[in-house]
């Protein structure tokens, strides 16, 4: 019995085998001789001739990123203006002889002898207080008004708010210092929504101004208070031309109720520059412009009372849509939680032109000038 080696070339097999026909030889050793080549080539070729995975481009991340937030305003603060009206039914009258004369605590009219002597007995007067003994003796009238100068500032710690915002990254920054610390820049949009209701009730005070016509009883004693003449008389005389002063002072008190109410939009648009200070962390610094739309409502309503002369009441009401120019500049802070997803903090100071209304003598004012906004919330990159 023959051996054969396992290591035996195929053909050492099939020659040393008779059986097996010359035709078959034929096919085999075409086939080996294709099969060599192809070894050949893949051992001239190396590893580069192995299977390789076909190489894709990874897909662009994109430029934008949204988010939405919490956004209070902080330090907004309402002007009331231009309260405690009191006015009197009178009005001062040109100085002179020969005419009415009313005044809020008497009166000095021409008598049946329309004056004769430039004196009348047809007048009155109300309290002991208005006789002034000195020299020839006068009585005092007097008309108070007020400045309507009554005013209050109601400050509002945080005005509830919300925003949506969305930030275009235009990539790397050109200047060195900030390339080499891998800094980005971009633009930034915002939408922002605030309810403002600001009221006041507080006690208040306004300044009178009081016209004091002083007339001459030439050393007469006058009746005790009140008193009141008639047109026929007669009755102790008086000068019909008195000598006037003017006088600012005192105060009326104003009570009541203030109330400026407005929801306020803003946007935003302008640019960004982001520094990031870890893998996960960055800061933002953020500027631009801003245009408000104010649509809101001033109610009031006011009681102003003068010792000696009673309560007058007044009220008013205005409502208006105004637009609101403004500029805004902040910093934020980002943490990467995920290649998608990131928390925001941010603070900005936000301007915009004061929201003005105004009715029945009274104004009040929302004003931006110390307002500042904060927010807290997410961004996510697609």
């Amino acid at each position: 019995m023959t051996s054969i080696d396992s290591n035996a070339t195929p053909f050492r097999f099939i020659l040393m085998n008779p059986r097996i026909p010359l035709l078959t030889l034929c096919v085999l050793n075409a086939a080996t001789a294709a099969k060599g080549g192809d070894l050949r080539d893949t051992v001239a070729r190396g590893d580069d001739a192995k299977s390789a995975p076909e190489m894709v481009a990874p897909e662009a991340s994109s430029r934008w990123r949204v988010g939405a937030s919490y956004a209070p305003i902080l330090g907004l603060e309402a002007k009331f203006n231009g309260l405690g009206t009191f006015q009197s039914p009178f009005t001062p009258q040109p100085l002179g002889g020969g005419i009415d004369y009313e005044y809020d605590d008497g009166f000095v009219r021409v008598d049946s002898s329309g004056n004769a002597g430039d004196q009348t007995w047809n007048w009155g007067y109300e309290n002991d207080s208005q006789y002034d003994p000195s020299g020839t003796g006068s009585i005092n009238f007097s008309i108070t008004n007020s400045l309507s100068n009554g005013q209050v500032d109601e400050h509002d710690n945080a005005c509830a708010g919300f925003e949506a915002f969305t930030y275009y990254d235009m990539g790397k920054v050109a200047f060195a210092p900030l390339r080499d610390v891998n800094a980005t820049w971009g633009f930034r949009g915002g939408l922002q929504y605030a309810r403002v209701e600001m009221d006041n009730r507080a006690n208040l005070s306004t300044t009178l101004t009081t016209t004091i016509d002083s007339f001459d009883l030439g050393g007469q004693i006058p009746p005790s208070a009140p008193y009141s003449g008639s047109f026929f008389g007669p009755g102790v005389l008086l000068s019909d031309s008195p000598s006037r002063s003017v006088i600012v002072g005192g105060s009326g008190l104003i009570t009541g109720s203030r109330d400026l109410d407005a929801d306020v939009f803003v946007t935003q648009f302008g640019s960004y520059l982001e520094i990031p200070l870890c893998r996960k962390f960055s800061v933002t610094a953020e500027g631009g412009l801003c245009l408000g739309i104010a649509s809101g409502s001033y109610d009031f309503e006011s009681s102003t009372t003068v010792t000696g002369l009673g309560t007058q009441t007044s009220s008013g009401r205005d409502s208006a849509t105004r637009f609101l120019p403004g500029v805004y500049a902040g910093v934020s802070g980002i943490y990467q939680l995920s290649d998608h997803w990131a928390l925001q903090a941010s603070g900005r100071y936000q301007y915009l032109k004061p929201f003005e209304l105004g009715a029945n003598g009274s104004d009040a004012t929302l004003s931006f000038d110390s307002a500042f906004v904060v927010s807290l919330g997410v961004l996510y990159s697609f």
